[in-house]
């Protein structure tokens, strides 16, 4: 039994050394990313619609070979079809936020003529553990402040996406982040539905195939089936 355990015991230890070195190898290699400049305009007909990407990583369009597949010019090509009206995009959405990054950092940024704002954030809360309550109370702030710095705005807020099956992840560490990352998007929704903001879910129903290349970050698909649901709240409202 002895033997058994120490057996157990090493295998463990092997385990957590291979994670750890997988985990440093996502964080190098995300590290070499160059950042994306999402800003443009649009064309179309009369009065152009301004619309404003807040948010982390996955927002800003990590690993994307190119601007026109991130979230911010997606969503904007569907609002320009569906309205006809010229959309300036711009995004200020970076890698590593967390909720509050995106209140003191990105919000004093929004262009107060804002007419649609789409926030997504929260993996990085979820990596870090935040409790339940401490995720409620920053995505009641940031969504307050968004309204404070944009009051005429159409504000979205894109939930915490759900890593629990992202193919990139390490075996053991996927399902324990996936936990957390529902955690983290239902305390966003509830945080949500106080102030009456429209949800958009990323925590649920995204195939393997939605990631990028770093089985991990959202790929070109996965980022069009999230603009799509945008969209859908948008013209919903």
């Amino acid at each position: 039994m002895a033997v058994a355990l120490a057996g157990a015991v090493t295998g463990l230890v092997v385990l957590a050394q291979r994670t750890a070195a997988q985990v440093r190898s996502l964080r190098e290699a995300g590290a070499r990313v160059p950042p994306l400049d999402h800003e443009v305009v649009l064309p179309g007909r009369g009065a152009p619609c301004d619309l404003a990407v807040l948010g982390d990583s996955a927002a800003a369009g990590h690993g994307l070979p190119h601007a026109d597949l991130g979230l911010a010019r997606q969503v904007a090509r569907r609002l320009s079809a569906a309205t006809g009206r010229p959309v300036h995009v711009t995004s200020v959405a970076v890698d590593g936020a967390t909720t509050d990054d995106v209140i003191d950092r990105q919000v004093p940024t929004l262009p107060p003529d804002a007419e649609v704002v789409v926030v997504g954030v929260g993996v990085n809360d979820a990596v870090r553990g935040r409790s339940l309550a401490t995720v409620h109370s920053s995505t009641g702030r940031l969504l307050t402040a968004v309204r404070d710095r944009a009051p005429g705005a159409t504000v979205v807020l894109l939930t915490c996406p759900d890593l629990s099956r992202a193919p990139g992840l390490p075996s053991v560490l996927g399902p324990v982040l996936g936990v957390s990352c529902r955690r983290v998007a239902r305390a966003q929704r509830r945080a949500a539905a106080e102030l009456g903001i429209a949800v958009v879910g990323a925590d649920g129903g995204l195939p393997a195939s939605a990631f990028g290349r770093d089985g991990f970050h959202p790929g070109p698909e996965g980022v069009a089936i999230l603009a799509d649901r945008v969209l859908a709240v948008l013209t919903a409202t």
